[in-house]
């Protein structure tokens, strides 16, 4: 699914217009990382997979978006980034990939700078347990952010923290 509609949702409830900019779990299409880049942003992407991370460097070049986007081999539950390196992180439909959703969501907040955003978007469907993820996510984040917006588009809902 190339949910451009809710990428454009994303960007526009953020109100991030500038800036450098973490996505997790990137994918092998990047989707999240490439959107972002063609609007100006410095981009990087992470994933665990080295093949997603071939393929979206790949992508990138085909795209020329090599200034604006890089990408590498990282696990969300232990970022290879300094404190308070980014302006915004997201994750973009990657969670219910992930096995240490705390600890990722954790490592999200140590590497956003002071008053940057945190932005957790996952699908909501019928999937056994995709119900509990994200009352997980929500209760994680609140844990850590002093307000939580929660935006709930036609595939996904989005947890929103401004740190």
């Amino acid at each position: 699914m190339d949910d451009i509609a809710g990428r454009k949702a994303l960007l526009e409830a953020s109100g991030l217009t500038k800036g450098r900019v973490l996505d997790i779990g990137m994918g092998d299409c990047g989707c999240m990382s490439f959107y972002l880049a063609r609007r100006g942003f410095q981009v990087v992407g992470i994933d665990s997979s080295s093949k997603a991370v071939h393929e979206a460097r790949e992508t990138a070049a085909r795209r020329k978006c090599s200034g604006l986007f890089s990408a590498k081999r990282a696990n969300a539950e232990q970022l290879p980034f300094e404190r308070c390196e980014f302006d915004a992180v997201i994750a973009y439909n990657s969670f219910h990939h992930m096995n240490g959703v705390g600890k990722a969501i954790s490592e999200m907040f140590r590497v956003c700078k002071d008053k940057g955003l945190v932005i957790i978007s996952d699908l909501h469907d019928n999937e056994p347990g995709s119900g509990e993820l994200l009352q997980k996510i929500e209760r994680l984040a609140a844990g850590r952010a002093k307000n939580v917006r929660t935006i709930r588009t036609k595939h996904n809902t989005v947890f929103m923290c401004r740190k």
